[in-house]
């Protein structure tokens, strides 16, 4: 079986939930990338809840539950699209589905410098960011090496 046959299979098994939340997590990923890509951050911020406050580590249940739905499908569906996803426009995603449901999450947005490689030693150590989110104490996006950055801003709402 073909791999784009196996993965219909595999869509047609989910739930009609399921298959909304992908279907929703694909457009967002698309207009979060628009975004981030066209509009100032400072005008993109707002979106992102209060700055300097973080939300709370325990949430309940079902909002656990919600939290791990919404990272399960920004992480299905992330590869698959036809422009980059990479941590911020998921990270970004994830916070616009979590406020719609009223689920409080934090969005972190850090960098660290990456010494440069041997033979390079004049040049400047190379920059690298990272965007990630909380949701309690659940990383819903981005949570792998986050702890190599530091934060700059953080979002909570």
């Amino acid at each position: 079986m073909t791999t784009l046959r196996r993965r219909l299979a595999n869509l047609l098994q989910l739930s009609w939930g399921d298959r909304w939340l992908l279907a929703e997590t694909f457009v967002l990923l698309g207009l979060t990338r628009l975004a981030i890509n066209v509009v100032p951050l400072r005008r993109l911020a707002p979106w992102f809840g209060s700055q300097s406050q973080e939300t709370p580590a325990e949430i309940s249940p079902v909002q656990m539950h919600e939290a791990e739905r919404i990272a399960w499908a920004v992480r299905t569906v992330s590869p698959h699209t036809p422009w980059q996803s990479n941590c911020y426009p998921q990270a970004f995603t994830a916070k616009l589905l979590l406020r719609r449901k009223q689920i409080p999450s934090t969005l972190y947005l850090g960098a660290a410098l990456r010494p440069t490689g041997p033979g390079q030693a004049a040049a400047a150590p190379a920059m690298t960011a990272h965007a990630w989110l909380r949701c309690g104490p659940v990383y819903v996006t981005g949570g792998r090496g986050q702890d190599t950055y530091t934060i700059l801003t953080v979002f909570g709402a």
